[in-house]
């Protein structure tokens, strides 16, 4: 029983470990989800209306009247 006693502590320090050196790893960027294009796509075809921003995303103007 001793020995079961003393390998949870173990055990979870070993797993608490493994989670933060995975979540410290950085690999490679995450690309966007949708393209600008897929963007203003689906908000014009929502009824909105698509304004371009000067860092190249932009946003989308719901129709309030809907």
């Amino acid at each position: 029983m001793r020995g079961v006693a003393r390998a949870i502590p173990v055990a979870v320090l070993g797993l608490a470990l493994a989670g933060l050196a995975g979540c410290a790893a950085s690999g490679a960027p995450v690309p966007p989800t949708y393209t600008p294009a897929e963007l203003r796509a689906r908000c014009e075809r929502g009824g909105g209306w698509w304004h371009p921003d000067v860092l190249g995303d932009g946003y989308c103007e719901p129709n309030s009247q809907m």
